[in-house]
């Protein structure tokens, strides 16, 4: 399953959008070589960019963004096999609307990190597709606990990730407090065992 196209169920999806059916492919990649890093660092920067907004309006202090972005890239291997899984979501013309990343954290726990679609596909289960690849990613590789965070107030996230199983946590060392502790207050945990 790593390394390559992720198994059926996400090799060609449809969706249902407002302007009629979308065909998506999920690819998940075994080497940095693999990766379009061009739609990577795109995904990744609006990403950082919609999450520090977020976090800033709901009083979060001023943070370097810059600073997540840049370490995710220097340390990418992290989220490779044998050590991750790393997801990207194309449409039929090639364009990325989606992405996902998952990183050991331990022999048994690994963690969830970069949820995100772009805005034109949001509402059509893609979210919720990335998180069910990184769960089967996570079992493949022997990972029995799973843990994720999203920002306070980000009540879509949390409904989707408690429909898919996950239980509210207590902090954990995730990326984000590791990298920008003063984030901390502002973040919500998340745990499911596999």
């Amino acid at each position: 399953m790593l390394g390559g196209e992720t198994p059926r169920m996400f090799e060609n999806a449809s969706y249902e959008t407002g302007k009629g059916t979308a065909n998506i492919l999920m690819t998940s990649y075994s080497t940095i070589n693999d990766v379009p890093i061009e739609d990577a660092r795109s995904l990744l920067t609006a990403h950082v960019t919609w999450a520090y907004d977020k976090f800033r309006s709901l009083g979060a202090p001023e943070f370097d963004v810059m600073v997540h972005l840049e370490r995710f890239f220097a340390h990418f291997d992290d989220v490779l096999p044998p050590r991750g899984a790393y997801f990207l979501a194309h449409d039929e013309a090639g364009r990325a609307l989606g992405t996902g990343a998952l990183r050991r954290v331990s022999e048994d726990k690994a963690e969830m990190k970069h949820l995100y679609v772009h805005p034109e596909a949001r509402g059509m289960g893609l979210g919720q597709r990335l998180i069910e690849a990184r769960i089967e990613a996570a079992r493949a590789l022997g990972v029995r606990t799973l843990v994720a965070d999203t920002f306070r107030g980000n009540d879509s996230m949390v409904r989707l990730y408690h429909r898919i199983g996950f239980s509210d946590a207590e902090p954990y060392d995730s990326a984000v407090a590791t990298i920008t502790p003063e984030l901390i207050p502002h973040l919500r945990y998340f745990r499911m065992t596999l």
